[in-house]
């Protein structure tokens, strides 16, 4: 009996799909109420020669890969073609061996919400091999961060090189809401680059095309962040013997940064012969340059090892060799609640 009214169950779900696809026939499954025969005939053609129930084993295992691959890549490096979770993909780039190109791409239409302190992309690429991993313009929520922490982001690349973060929306948690920094639970910046080791910067990496909205009403809110002078996690300590640390070559363009204290903070470490190289903030015509609009509430907030006390639309520091062009910066409206430096 049992046998008999779950063959049942599954004939309903499966006449529902075939009528749903055009595929049933009349006398799919039809037997009397007194008899315990199977009700499907796994054999039974419809009026188009298909097997109707295998057509729709078939279309509910399509329907099904395709709600969970929110993800997909290019099957690159020993990746999965899908994953559910853009954290499940970034987990896997993570565990792998890059020996070729590598995308990632979230599919369109698929807000996330990031994990705790944010995606961590610790992978690093090379010249030929590069990784690129490409929103759709799909908005990242940031998560309830950690009680009193000082470097929670969205995004964050410790020491990865040639990493391309594209196309994605970030917005802080509209209930993310203290501010005390001790006991804080907000988002410090958009994204942040971080060295992984003293001597193994994130270089090479290019942040574009992304729009970051957070919440300027915290003092130590940052839309892009890259500092070689602390660790990813002594924010407020400077690292020792930085050769090789620092974040040279990173490209910052077309990004729309609003609604934060700073808007994009660059600084090398230290030491002059360590100093980055190859920053570019804006390109060299219009069409790549960052629009950062209101900025600047306090200059009253954490001891970021190496952040001026002013506050700044852009600030680069101990960098050679760098451009900063085609930037349009547009400072709060009467927002700066404490004394301070306000600069461009």
């Amino acid at each position: 009996m049992k046998h008999y009214y779950l063959t049942k169950k599954i004939n309903k779900i499966v006449s529902t799909v075939l009528i749903l696809l055009g595929l049933k026939e009349e006398s799919i499954g039809l037997t009397t109420a007194a008899t315990s025969t199977p009700l499907i005939n796994f054999e039974t053609r419809n009026r188009f020669g298909i097997y109707s129930f295998k057509a729709a084993l078939v279309f509910l295992l399509f329907v099904s890969m395709g709600t969970k691959a929110q993800v997909t890549t290019n099957s690159s490096s020993g990746l999965a073609a899908t994953y559910p979770t853009l954290a499940a993909a970034i987990t896997a780039l993570n565990s792998a061996t890059i020996t070729a190109p590598v995308t990632i791409e979230l599919t369109a239409s698929n807000p996330q919400t990031a994990p705790a302190g944010g995606y961590s992309i610790t992978a690093t690429g090379t010249v030929t091999n590069t990784i690129t991993i490409t929103g759709n313009s799909n908005t990242i929520t940031a998560p309830a961060q950690t009680s009193g922490s000082l470097n929670d982001a969205i995004f964050k690349i410790i020491g990865g090189d040639f990493i391309t973060i594209q196309g994605f929306t970030m917005q802080e948690n509209v209930a993310n809401t203290t501010t005390t920094a001790a006991s804080n639970n907000m988002t410090e910046f958009g994204v942040a680059l971080f060295y992984a080791t003293t001597t193994n910067g994130a270089q090479n990496c290019t942040i574009q095309n992304n729009t970051i909205t957070l919440n300027r009403t915290y003092q130590n809110t940052f839309g892009i962040y890259s500092n070689s002078s602390h660790s990813p996690t002594a924010v407020t300590s400077t690292g020792t013997g930085l050769v090789g640390g620092g974040n040279s070559g990173l490209k910052i363009y077309g990004n729309a940064i609003s609604n934060v204290n700073m808007g994009i903070i660059v600084i090398g470490p230290l030491a002059a012969a360590n100093h980055n190289t190859g920053i570019d903030i804006g390109g060299t015509a219009s069409g790549t340059g960052n629009t950062i609009t209101n900025f600047g509430t306090t200059g009253v907030f954490s001891g970021y090892f190496s952040v001026s006390g002013t506050v700044n639309g852009i600030l680069v520091r101990n960098s050679t060799g760098f451009n900063v062009s085609y930037n349009s910066i547009t400072s709060s409206n009467g927002g700066i609640t404490t004394s301070a430096t306000l600069r461009g």
